[in-house]
């Protein structure tokens, strides 16, 4: 049985004409596939952070408007000759974009920003569960009771590394939870339409009209950064007076860099992932999503800071437990028998 990270695969045709075929997995598929799912994670995971300090310069609706403006537009000129001919699934996938990446990405930054941290890696770690059962339910995945043991083992370690356990967070306001929960929803949705609509699509052209239709999403979303421009905020540069809101005070470098780099990892990383989806079901990659928080983890120290706690250890060995489970469980009970 292919695992999870087993992408390529080389046909192996029959003696007689009438045998079908039977795709045997590479060596350098899976490898490839291993090496895509861990950009894919590290993006995931370091973008929390770079929204972070890209808050400095601009409103969250804006920071995305650069992101997707870079990527929407670096993916539609690399496969602007692969687009289907088909123009209703091109609008399906633009549809997918705007509701899957441009809402997620909206109530992502508003729920973060109006939430905890605590709350945020909750629903983080939720997010693979809803992958698995939105493929179940969209696409026809199956889910098996080795995925559903890691994903209950790797959830239990995004909890654990989350300090729900061990910190007092006090009552979660409502609004920060729906706008998370919300995020889940539309990025689950997202991998379950981007594998049936991009059946027989190539990925760049299915990473492409997806990314444009983010696009369109977060350019009217803009407005609501502009609504709630701060009265407190730094004093913005004379020429940006009409874009304040959007821009908060002046550009800085590093804010400029975050935001370039959201582009930048959202053309790639989304671009791997129509990939691997095209080849595997999402229930297959969804175990490997849960290490997106730890990486988070990971980052803000880093970058922003913050200070790492026994629990991210904890969690994140219970995290490569569940992949572990899901990657080797085929092998390791084949040698049990």
């Amino acid at each position: 049985m292919a695992t999870a990270f087993e992408g390529a695969a080389e046909p192996v045709k029959g003696g007689t004409g009438d045998a079908p075929e039977v795709e045997r997995p590479t060596r350098n598929g899976a490898t490839g596939a291993r090496l895509s799912l861990a950009l894919i994670v590290g993006f995931f995971g370091s973008s929390l952070p770079a929204y972070k300090l890209a808050s400095e310069s601009f409103g969250p609706a804006t920071s995305n408007l650069i992101r997707f403006t870079i990527a929407g537009g670096a993916l539609l000129l690399i496969g602007r000759k692969r687009l289907p001919a088909d123009r209703a699934i091109r609008l399906q996938l633009i549809v997918v974009g705007m509701f899957g990446l441009g809402l997620m990405t909206v109530l992502m930054g508003t729920g973060v920003d109006r939430g905890s941290a605590i709350i945020g890696s909750v629903v983080v770690g939720l997010e693979p569960i809803g992958v698995a059962i939105a493929g179940a339910l969209l696409a026809g995945d199956r889910l098996s009771p080795r995925t559903l043991i890691a994903l209950a083992i790797g959830f239990a370690g995004a909890l654990v590394a989350s300090g729900l356990f061990t910190q007092r967070t006090g009552p979660s306001p409502l609004l920060p939870v729906v706008l998370l929960l919300g995020t889940v929803t539309a990025f689950s949705v997202y991998t379950a339409r981007v594998r049936t609509l991009g059946a027989g699509v190539d990925p760049v052209a299915t990473a492409a009209l997806t990314q444009i239709g983010a696009l369109a999403f977060v350019i009217p979303a803009c407005a609501f950064d502009l609504y709630h421009r701060s009265s407190s905020a730094k004093p913005t540069a004379a020429a940006l007076v009409p874009f304040q809101g959007m821009v908060r005070g002046s550009i800085t470098g590093r804010a400029l860099l975050a935001a370039v780099f959201l582009g930048v990892g959202s053309a790639v990383s989304y671009l791997l992932l129509c990939l691997v989806l095209a080849r595997q079901p999402a229930s297959r990659i969804a175990v490997t999503l849960y290490l997106t928080p730890l990486v988070g983890v990971l980052f803000s120290w880093a970058v922003v800071g913050e200070q790492l706690h026994l629990r991210e250890a904890v969690g994140a060995i219970l995290v490569l437990c569940a992949i572990a489970i899901s990657e080797y469980g085929d092998r390791w009970s084949g040698r049990l028998r």
